[in-house]
């Protein structure tokens, strides 16, 4: 097995501003990354960068696909729903669940470090239910907005309704269809 890579030693505040460089530059200019590594006191070569930028590369592009793929489910939810907003939340949601799982396998088949694996585990348990109840709000969220809009719409027929000389029982039973009465 290779000697781990250096840049995972490095403190995580370097590695992230490390992680912004790589993505500001497109990737690009490892020499001068490990230069400015060097700077400040951490012997990384070009090498070791440039694997490194390559691996979050790919990590980069895998996310990016995935904010492409959730933008274009919610454009998909939203023409049947009608409520972008709502859509791109539970569009989201479902794939943050998908990668929470897939992280779960994946620490499942980790058997060499379990207490690490359980710790983590947990995380994603919580995260999964931090995700559920994000799900569920927006719902209830999304289902009072309709109510009221509902409501607004009745309202505003009855007042015209009254006004064309309509019987309060027929603008009874309008109003009951707006508002989904039986």
């Amino acid at each position: 097995m290779p000697p781990r890579n250096k840049v995972y030693d490095l403190p995580p505040e370097i590695r992230d501003e490390l992680n912004e460089r790589l993505v500001s530059t497109g990737f690009q200019g490892y020499s001068a990354l490990a230069d400015w590594l060097s700077e400040r006191g951490y012997n990384v070569s070009r090498s070791s960068v440039h694997r490194y930028g390559q691996d979050l590369q790919e990590e980069f592009d895998e996310a990016m696909g995935d904010v492409r793929k959730t933008t274009e489910l919610a454009r998909a939810m939203a023409s049947e729903t009608e409520d972008e907003t709502g859509a791109l939340i539970d569009a989201t949601a479902r794939i943050v669940q998908d990668q929470l799982l897939r992280i779960t396998i994946a620490m499942r088949k980790a058997e060499h470090e379990p207490e690490k694996a359980a710790k983590h585990l947990s995380n994603v348990t919580k995260a999964l239910a931090d995700i559920g109840r994000v799900s569920l709000s927006q719902k209830k969220w999304a289902a009072e907005v309709r109510q009221e809009v509902a409501k607004e719409a009745a309202e505003a027929a009855e007042g015209a309704l009254a006004n064309q000389g309509m019987t309060q029982d027929a603008i009874d039973s309008i109003k009951r269809d707006i508002l989904g009465i039986a």
